[in-house]
């Protein structure tokens, strides 16, 4: 459930056709998640609609943000013992609790005291010290001294750590419950079809308007640039994805080409990998996965590219109703047996 650390910005872009069911459109993007984001809806006078949608993304982004001092996650990092938080935040680090043990270990949100070491967003980004890296990893993986639970006699729930020095960090998991939460806003405001894509992470509501299965296109690994608009990025190939009963279905991919530096002549991308605080070695350029959930996508997709293609491959075999097309650092494409991929 979180790219031991990454910030997936990656790399679907949603393709419509302009046909009879998509000429009446309402369209709305934003900057939060720190990527660009677009609504569409493919129905005329539902610019309010699409407003309001992104309040309540915003509204998670500023409940689950590590960067943000005044959220759930900052004040619990901030503290010494922990704190009330809402009941979303408590059930979304449960996923992440179990996402743990999914990924034997390699998926770990409690990496908060190494990620914030790093900065790739830094004009010039450096590796950081040793000792800092040492010291940030005796404070991950240490789940059995998290405490989740129910607060008496209230609505909130509290988050506790013997640790004074865990930290948290949710990384690219938020993108994916906040695309999910999103979608269940507009279902639950009577818009039957809409496209929502959070910097990659994208959702189809409902039926695509022509009723054929909805395309997205997965990102050339060579052009990726994450400053660039989704929509002008180089296109590898297309999946092909339809709802099913949940009325949904989610595209996201995550790569470790869109955040990296040079340094000393080493590359150096934003994966980490929890054993050793650096950048995971990896023989993944990007794992896209597609399911009914945008945050279990999440979570498969990084663990994906955490774990490697072979162990990648069995994790996607065992997950019923989701599917992955992954891109190797030799460029040679694989995909599960279900997934509907056309390369370009």
């Amino acid at each position: 459930m979180i790219s031991a650390l990454i910030i997936s910005q990656c790399a679907c872009t949603p393709q419509i056709p302009e046909d009879e069911g998509v000429r009446e459109l309402s369209f709305g993007e934003d900057w939060l998640l720190n990527t660009y984001c677009y609504i569409q809806i493919p129905e005329n006078g539902q610019e309010d609609t699409i407003r309001h949608a992104f309040s309540v993304a915003r509204d998670y982004e500023n409940m689950l943000s590590r960067t943000i001092q005044s959220s759930d996650i900052g004040r619990f990092n901030a503290s010494q013992g922990g704190c009330r938080v809402d009941v979303e935040t408590a059930l979304l680090l449960q996923d992440c609790r179990d996402a743990y043990a999914l990924s034997g270990g390699m998926l770990d949100v409690t990496m908060g005291a190494v990620t914030s070491l790093w900065d790739f967003s830094a004009e010039e980004p450096q590796v950081p010290e040793a000792a800092a890296i040492e010291e940030g990893l005796q404070h991950v993986g240490r789940w059995d001294e998290l405490g989740i639970e129910p607060e008496t006699g209230s609505d909130k729930w509290e988050i506790l750590k013997d640790d004074p020095g865990m930290m948290l960090d949710l990384g690219a998991v938020a993108k994916g419950f906040i695309a999910d939460r999103t979608a269940s806003y507009l279902a639950q405001h009577s818009i039957e079809r809409a496209v929502i894509n959070f910097g990659g992470n994208v959702v189809f509501l409902g039926e695509k308007p022509d009723g054929g299965a909805w395309a997205c296109g997965i990102e050339d690994p060579a052009e990726g640039q994450g400053e660039d608009l989704i929509q002008d990025r180089a296109i590898l190939g297309t999946v092909s994805v339809t709802a099913g009963d949940t009325g949904q279905v989610s595209v996201v991919t995550s790569g470790t080409y869109e955040r990296c530096f040079v340094q000393d002549g080493a590359l150096y991308h934003h994966v980490l990998d929890p054993r050793t605080g650096y950048p995971v070695e990896t023989d993944l350029l990007s794992a896209t996965v597609t399911g009914p959930s945008s945050e279990t996508c999440d979570i498969l997709s990084t663990t994906c590219l955490l774990l490697g293609s072979e162990k990648a491959m069995e994790l996607i075999k065992a997950q019923d109703g989701y599917e992955a097309v992954f891109i190797l650092q030799d460029r040679s494409i694989v995909k599960t047996g279900g997934a509907d991929f056309k390369e370009n």
